[in-house]
């Protein structure tokens, strides 16, 4: 499956499907009545579609593989599920502008866990996130925490993502499509569990009839969005260092604020706009500090 991939365009065409996923994930929501079902079953038909293609594989891998697998898949869809929770009732720049300090939970994930020398660069870097990040939730005015349940999504999804891409990365033996497959259907799991949220999506009330209004929207957020979207990031992410694939996942931002403002009528403040660039700032100034000159 596209073995032959350069893994840096990888993650640029999966930063197409992640910046506009808010709009068929919105769109399923809307035709389903905020019902869960349809997009467990979105999940569902990816999953088990790309788990045929690599369960003959499976006999052939470790157990450190299998549990590191399995480790960053729940850690990803814990992510994909609060941040899909985010997109649905919040600001779509604010919150891939929250997810995006990604980039600085690797960071410190790195310097704490994988015992990576803290330099001035990452220094810099960090503290580029937070001041991008205390800018928007309006330090200045007295505000330390995020306003909304979407915002504090977003921030809590970026930080499990950042756990799931350190494991893929850590994990030598990743098999893309075994461990793709494994990411999808664990986010179905973790939609179901997300009706326990505040104000989620509910399971309730399922019927024919929500099912044809929204089979067709299941069928092309699955393998135009879901599945690709899930492979892309992970073939990427398992072969780019984490300052590189920080800078390429930049796009992502920039195509979900220009969709949000097109399709939804979303526009991004001035307050929002100058704490973005300290925030994106974060993986520019990290890369830095792969040199082994300054290491």
């Amino acid at each position: 499956m596209l073995k032959k991939l350069n893994p840096n365009y990888a993650i640029v065409l999966s930063t197409l499907l992640w910046g506009t996923w808010w709009y068929p994930l919105r769109l399923l929501n809307e035709y389903a009545n905020n019902n869960a079902v349809p997009l467990t079953l979105s999940f569902i038909v990816a999953g088990i579609f790309l788990l045929f293609f690599s369960y003959k594989n499976i006999h052939i891998l470790s157990n450190r593989n299998l549990i590191l697998t399995i480790i960053a898949a729940t850690a990803g869809a814990a992510a994909m599920c609060l941040y899909n929770e985010g997109l649905l009732r919040g600001n779509v720049a604010r919150v891939l502008i929250f997810f995006y300090l990604t980039a600085v939970w690797s960071t410190l994930i790195e310097i704490i866990f994988l015992r990576a020398s803290l330099n001035i660069y990452r220094f810099f870097s960090i503290s580029s996130g937070f001041i991008g990040l205390f800018i928007i939730t309006g330090l200045d005015q007295g505000n330390f925490m995020p306003s909304s349940l979407a915002d504090l999504f977003g921030i809590v999804s970026g930080l499990l993502w950042s756990i799931c891409a350190t494991l893929i990365r850590i994990n030598e033996e990743l098999d893309v499509n075994f461990g793709t497959s494994v990411f999808i259907l664990m986010g179905g799991l973790f939609v179901v569990l997300a009706t326990f949220l505040p104000d989620g999506q509910i399971l309730s009330g399922f019927n024919f009839d929500v099912l044809k209004n929204t089979l067709l929207i299941v069928l092309i957020f699955s393998f135009i969005w879901l599945l690709p979207g899930y492979w892309l990031i992970t073939y990427g992410q398992d072969q780019v260092d984490p300052g590189r694939a920080g800078i390429l996942l930049m796009f992502e931002v920039v195509i979900g604020v220009i969709s949000a403002y097109l399709l939804a009528n979303e526009i991004i403040s001035f307050r929002e706009f100058i704490g973005a660039i300290f925030v994106m700032s974060a993986p520019l100034i990290e890369i830095y500090s792969s040199k082994p000159a300054q290491t």
